[in-house]
């Protein structure tokens, strides 16, 4: 069995990220997904070792001296990582890895050439966004404006993406997401044979 497919999601915060991965869970149930490290509070209805793994500010920096982490960023002053072993360990299993990481985390990946298919999420409209955000209800007036303003700077940077989707509902963003997903497993170069004499064949290559 070869390497998965990492899968690089980002969103601004209120997007609906949250949302689109819990449809992802229960449709793809072998997809695994790259918990990531914070040391933000818990919210309602997360779920500490599922959502993310909820840790001290001291116990993120230590970490990050043991060079725990593949990223890491420090948002909204909060620290947020991925460490080495929940994305690669399933990835080097065969298992396809979503990465939820922000834009600082991105672009550390892209500085490092790491391969995968980074996918972007978009609000409707920065209106909708702010509607969410409020909706939420977890936020205070001044955390939702450097939210939207943050959302601003992230929505600028869709170029560092292979792809972006706007996330109008739940349920077509993630059939977009899956068409995606689908359509980079078919590329040459992640092919997997489906059969002993099939791969025998292309071992030998293309006349």
């Amino acid at each position: 069995m070869g390497e998965g497919l990492a899968i690089i999601l980002s969103a601004p915060s209120g997007t609906g990220k949250t949302t689109i991965c819990k449809v992802l869970r229960k449709k793809l149930p072998d997809l695994k997904f790259a918990v990531s490290h914070t040391t933000r509070p818990i919210r309602k209805g997360e779920k500490d070792g599922v959502d993310y793994t909820f840790i001290s500010n001291e116990e993120f920096e230590d970490k990050i001296k043991s060079n725990d982490f593949l990223e890491w960023a420090k948002v909204h002053n909060c620290y947020y990582g991925t460490s080495l072993q929940s994305a690669e360990t399933p990835l080097k299993k065969g298992y396809d890895t979503l990465l939820e990481l922000d834009i600082q985390g991105v672009k550390t990946l892209r500085d490092m050439k790491y391969q995968g298919v980074y996918i972007l999420i978009f609000p409707p409209s920065v209106k909708e966004l702010e509607a969410r955000l409020k909706k939420r209800g977890t936020d205070s007036k001044e955390n939702i404006h450097r939210r939207i303003e943050t959302g601003k700077k992230e929505i600028k940077k869709y170029k560092m993406y292979d792809y972006v989707i706007t996330n109008n509902e739940v349920e077509d963003t993630v059939t977009t997401f899956l068409s995606i997903l689908q359509a980079e497993k078919s590329r040459v170069s992640l092919y997997k044979p489906t059969s002993p004499d099939i791969e025998e064949l292309l071992k030998d290559g293309v006349d």
